[in-house]
């Protein structure tokens, strides 16, 4: 195997949960796209690129296990341009394939960067679960 010339690494916020689906040989591939700031301002503002983004196999379960919508994140990969046919026209899709990711935050930063809508639903998802004992049982009626 020789060195590699298609390599990019982009870090930003992810813009959707990862969706999961598998391939007809059974591999895990996931979708997701991803924000990332440009370097530059643009009257005043920051601008920002959004790319798709493709994870294959252990990587694509790892990402749709503890990734989700506004994570930050690394991914490391290659540019890929996929063209297809449409009304007669060829149409291009740039993506971006997944050879590795990273954590770009602790969890005590990304809950910092939740919004107050977030925060609350978080807290009441660990009130409802505080409520739940090993010992209970769902299918178990008290009487």
């Amino acid at each position: 195997m020789g060195i590699s010339y298609n390599k990019t690494f982009l870090i930003g916020r992810l813009t959707r949960d990862p969706e999961m689906n598998y391939t007809k040989g059974g591999t895990a591939v996931a979708t997701f796209s991803i924000a990332v700031d440009r370097t530059y301002f643009k009257e005043g503002q920051q601008d920002v690129d959004f790319f798709n983004i493709t994870a294959f196999g252990k990587t694509a379960e790892f990402v749709e296990k503890y990734f989700a919508k506004g994570k930050l994140i690394l991914v490391e990969g290659k540019v890929q341009i996929d063209r297809y046919e449409k009304d007669g026209q060829t149409k291009y899709f740039t993506k971006i394939i997944v050879d590795r990711t990273q954590f770009m935050e602790t969890k005590k930063q990304a809950e910092q960067n939740k919004t107050p809508e977030e925060r609350h639903i978080s807290d009441l998802a660990g009130e409802a679960q505080s409520y739940k004992t090993k010992d209970d049982d769902d299918d178990v009626l008290p009487f």
